[in-house]
């Protein structure tokens, strides 16, 4: 393919990686809270702006840029991103594959389950609800146990489950008062084992290239780790297979990546929630170790429009070699303390079949309760031939990691005294 000049705006670095790889010049596009050192030098130009910047002032600068030197793509990797691309896109009269519509039917989980059940595909009792009067309705109407979370929310943020009408409270405090005043959704609860479908639309096909076991805190629902592939016989794999290709269809998924979170229920498959972009927490990096398929990749080059047919082919469109995992270590420690250091990390890498082990949470930072998953502290990765195997080696290197939080100076006396906590 022909090298290309591509806007880019917002993250997903491994994407930009793979488009620099195939010898194309990118100009990013980025908030200047969300600039990392190594982007100096990356990239053909760097534009940052204040993160207050409006998109206005972004779509002029790419215009004047254009004009400058033109554009033969705009894209974007992640949700946030989307709209200033598109809006970019127009200004400057690029086809841009990033569907806004889509997005708005994905990221409102009230639309998107209208959609569902105006298709006929089963998901969910369900009830909108804005404050905390119409919240105790829907709790009535739904029945408990009941999950309340905001309509438009990520990263398990607010995500609560009520069991009694006294948990209400609680649940409305952990959501927020804004996610609240723009409304909620109260959801019937789903029992069962949590798995996420990952997969890229394109030719008028949904290619699923892995099945993915999710580990979820009981209470906060943050996840603590993944497995690829998920641990399921065949039928019971096909049967989501088929269920996932139907919601997307019936969501009209296309031409994008999606990540998809089912709950296998007694009734059968059911959907949480759905994504137009590849899953996070490592999620696409364990496809990688365990199927071969680059979803960086195949997204990088789906975005600046090339076919991937014949990438997705050559992976054997899911074809199963071996078993990788991630594990989080989420401890908590005192609102007095911050992080004084992190045992045990050479350790755990060596142990065998461990792929990575990162530290999260930089030196210094405050300690304090897990509520989200940017709260975890440290991940480690790690493959085998068989699942559970690699799930194994994975929590073990995360057990073998040592926490030791200090009291902050001025925060409370006794600041040379240390609390160790294990990764768990």
């Amino acid at each position: 393919m022909t090298a290309m000049r591509i806007l880019v705006t917002g993250t997903n670095r491994p994407c930009h990686e793979r488009l620099r790889r195939d010898g194309h010049d990118l100009v990013l596009f980025l908030p200047r809270g969300s600039a990392k050192p190594a982007d100096l030098g990356a990239y053909e130009q760097l534009v940052l702006l204040d993160d207050e910047a409006d998109a206005g002032t972004w779509v002029d600068i790419a215009e004047a840029c254009h004009k400058g030197q033109p554009f033969d793509a705009v894209t974007a990797y992640h949700e946030q991103a989307y709209p200033l691309a598109v809006a970019i896109a127009d200004r400057l009269g690029i086809t841009s594959l990033i569907d806004l519509a889509l997005l708005d039917r994905l990221r409102d989980k009230a639309v998107m389950r209208d959609v569902l059940a105006g298709h006929g595909v089963p998901s969910c009792r369900y009830a909108r609800a804005r404050g905390e009067a119409e919240v105790r309705v829907a709790v009535e109407r739904i029945g408990v146990p009941c999950i309340v979370k905001p309509r438009d929310g990520e990263g398990s943020h607010g995500v609560t489950k009520i069991d009694t009408p006294a948990d209400i409270g609680p649940a409305l405090a952990r959501i927020g008062r804004p996610a609240l005043e723009r409304g909620v959704l109260v959801e019937e609860f789903l029992a069962g084992e949590e798995v996420s479908v990952e997969a890229i639309s394109g030719a008028h096909r949904h290619h699923i290239l892995a099945v993915t076991k999710k580990y979820k805190d009981d209470q906060t629902f943050i996840e603590q780790g993944h497995l690829v592939p998920a641990p399921l016989d065949d039928a019971v794999r096909a049967d989501i297979e088929r269920y996932v290709d139907g919601a997307l269809t019936a969501l009209g998924v296309h031409d994008c990546p999606s990540h998809t979170e089912v709950m296998l229920t007694q009734q059968g498959p059911r959907i949480i929630e759905t994504h137009s972009r590849v899953g996070g927490d490592r999620i696409v990096e364990l496809v990688h170790l365990a199927t071969g398929a680059d979803l960086y990749d195949l997204v990088a080059r789906q975005s600046i429009g090339q076919d991937i047919a014949p990438l997705l082919a050559a992976y054997g469109d899911g074809d199963r070699h071996r078993s990788a995992a991630v594990w989080y270590a989420a401890p908590s420690g005192p609102p007095t303390h911050r992080l004084y250091q992190v045992g045990g990390v050479e350790q755990a890498r060596a142990l065998p079949g461990v792929d990575r082990v990162e530290i999260l949470r930089a030196e210094g930072s405050r300690a304090g309760e897990v509520r989200e998953s940017a709260d975890r502290s440290a991940l480690a990765i790690a493959v085998a031939d068989a699942p559970g195997e690699a799930l194994a080696r994975a929590r073990e290197a995360v057990r073998m990691l040592r926490f030791r939080y200090v009291w902050a100076a001025g925060d409370a006396p006794g600041s040379d005294r240390l609390s160790p906590v294990a990764g768990g």
